[in-house]
């Protein structure tokens, strides 16, 4: 069986002007509701448990942001509204169920529709409709239940600084990034990031040019780190990659989506694997990317 999150606490931060918004969860939400899924409940993480991969005084910052009138996090496109703490908090916090039943034995894979989405927020700020790192999250409270070296993955077209800033200098975590060259944060993601200390070799990033094709963005998943002797696999699923997104140029199929989710579950065998919602804007693209990832998580789990 494959876990499964989702709560309507995900549709009560930001607005539905902003690209980012609460149906982008509710459509997957309807989607999820044709396959036999385990689900689980939502949980919030505490500020403490924040505190494990983000400083503390910019959690206790948006606590209390939007009370002292603040109205977005380093520009406008990271809003914040009267429940994006909470909301915030439920993200990152309930990927904690799904790492408990993995160390458990129930399931081995594993969809979190979840938002806002995470892989932008760095230790000391959240940015690109990011405020919490939910990857980032799970893969601290995975090591606290055993999981000690994590393999992160990262698909969507957008460099994920956020996770990378978090784990740049650990050696427990693989963090591996393909995204387009050109595109949001603009200043992160060339080959030439590779960690630093003891994370050097650890962090490793395949960016592409405009018009990416199917066949140009497997060929970079030959890369995967076979040495990395990992205990789980976790996916930051960006959907914006699709050919019919207006946020970026790549061109993917959903036939070349599909043979990315295979070639990323071959690469996890035996080993737990989550994908977590990041990004994804046209909602019919949304829907049916979420569709095949569901479809391929379902079928000859190992």
């Amino acid at each position: 069986m494959v876990g499964y999150v989702y709560d309507p606490i995900f549709t009560l931060h930001g607005s539905d002007e902003h690209i980012e918004n609460r149906l982008r969860v509710e459509r997957i939400n309807e989607i999820a509701s044709s396959f036999p899924l385990i689900r689980y409940p939502v949980v919030q993480a505490s500020k403490e448990e924040l505190h494990t991969i983000h400083a503390s005084h910019y959690v206790d910052w948006v606590e209390r942001a939007y009370e002292e009138g603040y109205r977005f996090i380093l520009n406008e496109d990271t809003l914040l509204t009267p429940k994006s703490f909470e909301v915030a908090s439920f993200a990152a916090g309930s990927t904690k169920p799904i790492i408990d039943a993995f160390a458990k034995g129930e399931i081995k894979r594993a969809f979190l529709n979840i938002r806002p989405p995470g892989h932008h927020a760095e230790y000391k700020t959240g940015q690109g409709f990011c405020i919490f790192n939910n990857i980032a999250f799970m893969a601290r409270y995975a090591q606290q239940r055993g999981f000690e070296k994590v393999m992160i993955i990262d698909f969507d077209v957008h460099h994920g600084n956020g996770t990378q800033d978090i784990f740049y200098s650990d050696d427990s975590v693989c963090f591996f990034s393909t995204h387009e060259r050109n595109n949001y944060p603009y200043f992160t993601g060339s080959e030439e990031e590779i960690g630093e200390g003891r994370g050097k070799g650890y962090n490793i990033n395949r960016p592409y040019g405009d018009f990416c094709s199917d066949e140009e963005l497997l060929r970079l998943y030959d890369d995967l780190p076979e040495w990395f002797d990992f205990d789980i696999v976790l996916v930051s699923a960006g959907y914006d990659l699709m050919a019919d997104e207006t946020i970026s140029t790549a061109q993917i199929s959903f036939d070349g989506l599909r043979r990315l989710i295979t070639k990323i579950l071959d690469f996890a065998g035996s080993k737990p694997v989550a994908f977590l919602l990041e990004g994804g804007y046209n909602l019919d693209s949304l829907a049916r990317s979420a569709e095949i990832t569901l479809q391929e998580l379902c079928k000859d789990e190992k």
